[in-house]
């Protein structure tokens, strides 16, 4: 199961994720009547931008947001130590207080790897041409999984934007982390503005398995087994003449078995 909490009650919660993202004018043939790829595009939950987001590139080729946006937590922190800063929020040692003492800890919607930056880690000189389309894009959400559950972190399946979720998998399961996690988008250099409009789907998120998995070769045997299997479910399923090439249209889709992702809130 995935858990989250909101940094604050601005914030959207994730959304299960949709088979289509794009409507379509008349016709057939669009990819999203395919149903294994509806299927893909359904898999998971989306996170969705809170806020507007405008990035513009300038003359030099860095890029800068428009309009930062810094939300307060909903909830208090109470320092035991002198705290921290670091990007895109401000957090040290100490606990969080539904009520009491404390203040609530603050973070911004957006921001970019610094040149020579030495925190939360080193990017080098050579190194940073290389990221300099990327900017880090706060999910608001503090996010955990069940024990042996991974964080799989991706872009929206099959969805042409000019940018895209880097993919990342993060052990929540061990890992409590004390800030709501970010996904890094890559802009795309081709684009002098980029807008994320409110309500946008930014990233996909996922649990998968910790776990090993296997590829194997099949035998002769197995192979022969399968492939017979698969003329008999043509056979029976398939319309018009019997051929390695017949209409299965909407037969898939009725036995297909899709996972399903809910929000409970």
């Amino acid at each position: 199961m995935l858990h989250f909490y909101k940094f604050s009650s601005e914030i959207a919660s994730p959304a299960a994720a949709r088979e289509a993202y794009v409507k379509r004018p008349t016709g057939r043939g669009w990819p999203e009547e395919c149903p294994p790829l509806r299927a893909a595009n359904a898999f998971g939950w989306d996170v969705v931008a809170s806020f507007e987001m405008v990035f513009e590139r300038e003359k030099s080729g860095a890029w800068r947001l428009e309009k930062e946006v810094e939300i307060e937590s909903d909830w208090l922190f109470k320092s035991g130590a002198e705290g921290e800063e670091h990007e895109g929020h401000s957090h040290g040692p100490g606990e969080a207080c539904l009520e009491g003492d404390g203040e609530p800890m603050t973070q911004v919607n957006a921001w970019f790897w610094e040149k020579d930056q030495a925190l939360p880690h080193v990017i080098s000189p050579d190194v940073y041409p290389e990221i300099r389309n990327q900017v880090k894009v706060s999910t608001f959400l503090y996010l955990s999984t069940d024990p042996n559950e991974l964080l799989f972190i991706g872009d929206i399946p099959n969805l042409t934007r000019p940018f895209k979720a880097l993919t990342v998998l993060v052990d929540t399961d061990w890992y409590p982390a004390s800030y709501p996690w970010h996904c890094v988008l890559e802009l795309s250099p081709t684009e002098k503005r980029i807008v994320i409009e409110k309500g946008a789907p930014i990233c996909r998120l996922y649990t998968v398995r910790r776990d090993s998995y296997f590829a194997k070769e099949m035998t002769p045997q197995e192979f022969e087994i399968f492939f017979q299997r698969g003329q008999e479910w043509l056979a029976r399923n398939g319309k018009g003449e019997p051929s390695g090439m017949m209409d299965i249209t909407h037969t898939y889709v009725r036995q297909q078995q899709k996972s399903r992702f809910s929000v409970i809130l």
